[in-house]
């Protein structure tokens, strides 16, 4: 079922349309993806007058990488506590990005003005410029999308320091490369290996995103009526190019720890979230000095037995010690992860706040619209609910934090956006009614 109906002539045009849509009677036409960009790039840059700043010095991995490449250390001393050595810390690709801008520019006032005005803002300001292209794949309709972008623009937060902006920004252009490919009669494996390629790199920016980028391939397929034999060509091709970026990476680990692996900070974040000071929140756990004292960032004994274990080590000494807290206190446990649970989605309040705030309100918009989606047997239901069942569990046990959210929150402004142009449509077609009734 369409959703433009009575919306098409003010917020888009049915599906298969781009560009330039009608406003109305008057011939005014609005590029509804250009006017989200604009307003994504405004909203961006106001942030840029915020009194917190940006976390581009000591204390976040990625940025301690990065300085660590550029002095020549290669991937290593991922903390600020003391060095530790080589390093699977952080994946490698955001890492190496921020050390060649900071290459590049040189000075720190420098370095900020072009990761903040030249990459995280306009990265932001496209991600709500192509909602509409994604809500016409995944609903056959525009309006959601525009919707979605507006929401997109309200949530938006500038992270330089992380890769979270750059990896939802990522987990869009696979979708909609997937969708353009097979649409195209693409060969299966040719299409896979390109979707492959691009899911490779996503996973060396984040691994996680790998829980999210598989339902959407699959998606993509279920749309496209790729036939089982198509199907399994896809991801055969997707596996192996995805298997073959990421090779040379995990070829390193192994050559350095013995065991190939993309990342070492599991049982760290299982031991700063789960033990005897332990609070719901990072922000909250940074005040209280818990996170201080148990993380090697800044707790030199940490970084000590880190060093002196390795990271494959480490990872697994704090995950048993984790495990072992856990089991031995079942309540408190069960509190932490109710309320990461509900931090997850309705974000804890931290500078600047209306970010998320909008997050919470596109939370609560989120679910009437699943539910609809669900009654009107849309299609993108599955995706939507398979991003949300698999991606966030893992969150659940460890500190909360606005950006786990990130890489999703593309999909909530959608089913957000979605709610919102179904109950104008609901509207306009009860206005019609009793205009006609009243004639």
């Amino acid at each position: 079922m369409s959703l433009d109906g009575p919306l098409r002539y003010k917020l888009g045009t049915p599906a298969g349309q781009a560009g330039q849509v009608s406003a109305g009677t008057g011939g005014l036409r609005v590029n509804w993806p250009l006017l989200l960009f604009v307003g994504g790039i405004v909203a961006g840059l106001f942030q840029l007058w915020h009194p917190v700043g940006y976390g581009l010095g000591p204390g976040h991995e990625m940025v301690q990488i990065a300085h660590s490449l550029v002095a020549g250390r290669g991937f290593s001393d991922p903390f600020s506590s003391m060095p530790t050595g080589p390093t699977a810390n952080q994946p490698p690709l955001y890492p190496l990005f921020l050390a060649l801008v900071m290459k590049l520019f040189g000075t720190p006032k420098l370095i900020v003005f072009v990761l903040v005005v030249l990459v995280i803002v306009p990265v932001n300001a496209l991600v709500a410029a192509l909602m509409p292209r994604v809500s016409t794949e995944l609903f056959g309709a525009r309006s959601p999308g525009i919707f979605a972008g507006i929401f997109s623009i309200l949530s938006a937060r500038v992270i330089p320091e992380w890769d979270a902006d750059c990896t939802q920004l990522g987990l869009i252009a696979l979708t909609l490369t997937t969708a353009l490919l097979l649409r195209r009669n693409v060969r299966p494996d040719y299409s896979g290996a390109i979707a492959g390629t691009m899911v490779g790199i996503l996973c060396l920016m984040n691994p996680m995103s790998l829980a999210i980028s598989a339902p959407c391939a699959g998606f993509c397929l279920a749309v496209g009526k790729i036939p089982m034999r198509g199907c399994i060509r896809f991801f055969a091709s997707l596996t192996l190019a995805a298997a073959l970026v990421m090779l040379p990476w995990l070829a390193r680990n192994y050559s350095i720890w013995g065991h190939a692996i993309i990342r070492t900070t599991l049982g760290s974040a299982l031991y700063i979230s789960n033990n005897d000071c332990a609070e719901p929140s990072l922000a909250i756990e940074l005040h209280s000095g818990c996170h201080d004292s148990t993380h090697p960032n800044m707790s030199v004994p940490e970084a000590r037995l880190l060093a002196a274990l390795g990271e494959p080590g480490y990872d697994h000494r704090r995950t048993a010690d984790a495990m072992s807290w856990i089991r031995s206190h079942p309540s408190r446990f069960a509190w932490l992860t109710r309320n990461r649970f509900i931090q997850f989605w309705l974000s804890y309040p931290i500078p600047p706040a209306y970010s998320c705030y909008a997050i919470w309100i596109i939370t609560v918009l989120s679910i009437p619209g699943l539910i609809w989606m669900v009654l009107r047997r849309e299609r993108a239901t599955f995706l939507l609910i398979s991003v949300f069942a698999l991606y966030p569990p893992i969150y659940y046990i460890i500190i909360s934090d606005e950006r786990y959210r990130v890489p999703i929150l593309w999909l909530s402004c959608l089913a957000a956006g979605y709610f919102v142009s179904s109950l104008i449509q609901v509207w306009s077609k009860h206005r019609s009614r009793r205009f006609a009734a009243s004639c």
